[in-house]
């Protein structure tokens, strides 16, 4: 299965707790393991294999530490957006490249 022209897809932070930064702030490497976990998740045959070509992470907010926001795209099939939400999940939001 692969999916379609956009998708949120939410996950468990908890499935990322071996890795390095897991909830304590973003890295590039930590926002890749999210997308792919998520797209493992729905089934997508080329979560194993995509390669990202862009990142970016803000807080949007500086007083609220749950306004961080990730951007990570992919040339061959479009770009992401990951976010907490206050309940310990990622949310990340798929859009293809047009």
């Amino acid at each position: 299965m692969i999916i379609g022209d956009s998708k949120c897809i939410s996950i468990s932070e908890d499935l990322l707790s071996d890795y390095e930064n897991y909830f304590n702030g973003w890295s590039e490497i930590y926002a890749r393991e999210a997308v792919i976990l998520a797209l493992k998740q729905e089934g997508d045959e080329r979560a194993q294999s995509i390669s990202f070509s862009g990142y970016a992470c803000t807080q949007l907010n500086s007083e609220r530490c749950c306004s961080e926001v990730c951007y990570l795209e992919s040339d061959e099939v479009g770009y992401f957006f990951i976010m907490r939400d206050m309940v310990d999940h990622i949310n990340v939001i798929y859009n293809r490249w047009d």
